[in-house]
């Protein structure tokens, strides 16, 4: 056994020897073999980079000749039964395509079509401008007249510039990019080596969390893969859409506009409607009523100052005063026969909405966190007549103003019975909020990503003493 080690480890010492050289750098052929690969990815680099812009310049000019990218013959099409989508896919890949138009088509404009039905008396903001400009010039401000606007870029908050306009995916080979050709916003689909481009029509969300965006395709309005995200500024996917897909078939149904505009005219099921008709916004006629006949009567008689055939919510019971804000702050209805913009003030919410099953009145949801059913557990709305109107200002854009709605807090409250008091004195004043209704993430809201999900946080309209939330705001405010 001895001997055979001594024979053994010159050759031992040989190998070790050659080794070293290898990783030292003393092998130079292997360096020249190292550089020549490295040469090779960066031509690879080079390559995917130049068919990146190559695949932009043919969709811009394929567009401007009215059709889009033939798909290859590796990629398999077909069409939902009912005749509405199609959907394009790779055989050995999960990822997939969604889209109402054929492939190798573009997207249709918006129809120039009259309307079915009668407006019913909906003008829009700039109606109330003449006789109401200092409130007029406060409310555009505010997150429901912003909460669905005509997309510009002026209006878009993402970036268009190389290097932020992409949105990767969890697959190499399927990836987005936001692009600009003058005025005209785009979201261009690469999808291995087909692509396709959808163009910006609408924006919706006041980007408060996050904003996404609509085009029309005919009398057809649907939304678009990516959504923007405030507070991180970068392209996602929309809630609810999965990760490596790229949709652009979902419908936006009524109820979805009956929170985003002040009123569109409903063609059929499930998202026709007539495109010239839409008054984009939450203007004040959502919560005062139709202006026509109001406007109409003033202009006639200048002479006359009191109102008239118009209402005002301030005077209407508690009650009538949350239905009017329970037309969007609430999780569980829907319009009756996806009939939107029948609600009038006054009038109760069950007339026009419909519960949906499986949604709880004190949950939250994906669209809004569900402010009337959240604050209606409060101990502060059981034991008093407050509503809404008593800490929100529907006319000026009062966002984030924390001290603002701690001032309103003490209106009624105390606040040397704040347990809080001897520790913080009046620091208790620039902040209420943050302690009695703080902002979580929910489980109900989530995005994915191709790094995971992302659970953007919501305030919470439950007020109450929660020990987490001051623990947590001590920890940050002592930072």
């Amino acid at each position: 056994m001895q001997r055979k080690l001594v024979i053994a480890l010159p050759v031992l010492v040989v190998v070790l020897i050659g080794a070293f050289q290898i990783f030292s750098g003393e092998k130079r052929p292997d360096d020249a073999n190292m550089a020549s690969l490295r040469q090779q990815a960066a031509r690879r680099r080079a390559a995917a980079l130049e068919a990146e812009q190559r695949a932009k310049t043919d969709l811009a000019l394929l567009a401007m000749q009215g059709r889009g990218q033939e798909l290859p013959e590796y990629l398999v099409s077909e069409i939902d039964r009912e005749g509405n989508f199609w959907f394009v896919g790779k055989a050995d890949s999960a990822a997939g395509v969604q889209i109402p138009f054929a492939p190798g088509k573009l997207p249709l404009p918006p129809a120039d079509i009259e309307p079915l039905h009668p407006n019913p008396g909906f003008l829009g903001a700039e109606a109330c401008r003449d006789c109401h400009a200092d409130k007029y010039e406060s409310f555009i401000h505010t997150a429901h007249h912003r909460t669905t606007r005509l997309a510009s870029p002026d209006e878009v908050a993402g970036s268009f510039e190389d290097g932020s306009n992409r949105m990767n995916t969890k697959y190499p080979n399927v990836f987005f990019t936001m692009d600009q050709r003058g005025n005209d916003l785009f979201q261009s689909v690469h999808f291995f080596d087909w692509g396709f481009e959808v163009p910006f029509h609408i924006v919706i969300g006041s980007s408060k969390m996050a904003e996404s965006y609509l085009y029309w395709h005919g009398d057809q309005l649907f939304q678009m893969n990516c959504t923007h995200l405030t507070d991180r500024d970068e392209w996602i996917n929309s809630p609810g859409f999965i990760d490596g897909d790229a949709i652009y078939a979902r419908p936006i149904r009524s109820g979805c506009l009956d929170c985003h505009v002040t009123y569109v005219d409903y063609r059929k099921s499930a998202n026709h409607y007539t495109p010239k008709s839409m008054i984009l916004g939450i203007s004040c006629e959502r919560c005062h009523g139709p202006g026509k006949e109001h406007v109409d009567y003033h202009v006639a008689n200048p002479e006359v100052k009191e109102s008239r055939h118009m209402k005002v919510p301030s005077k209407l019971s508690r009650q009538a005063q949350m239905d009017v804000c329970g037309q969007c702050h609430t999780t569980k209805k829907a319009p009756i026969d996806e009939q939107a913009f029948r609600f009038r003030p006054g009038d109760k919410l069950s007339d026009h909405y419909e519960t949906i099953p499986g949604k709880e009145e004190a949950l939250n949801s994906v669209h809004t966190s569900n402010q009337v059913g959240r604050l209606s557990l409060s101990q502060c709305f059981q034991k008093s007549e407050m509503g809404c109107v008593e800490c929100h200002d529907p006319h000026r854009n009062e966002r984030g103003n924390l001290k603002l709605f701690s001032k309103r807090c003490l209106e009624c409250h105390q606040q040397e019975h704040c347990g809080m008091n001897e520790q913080l004195g009046n620091r208790l004043s620039d902040n209420c909020i943050d302690c009695h209704m703080p902002v979580r993430a929910s489980e109900t809201l989530q995005v994915e990503t191709g790094n995971g999900n992302i659970f953007p946080p919501l305030r919470d309209h439950f007020i109450r003493v929660d020990q987490q939330a001051t623990d947590e705001w001590l920890q940050q405010s002592s930072r």
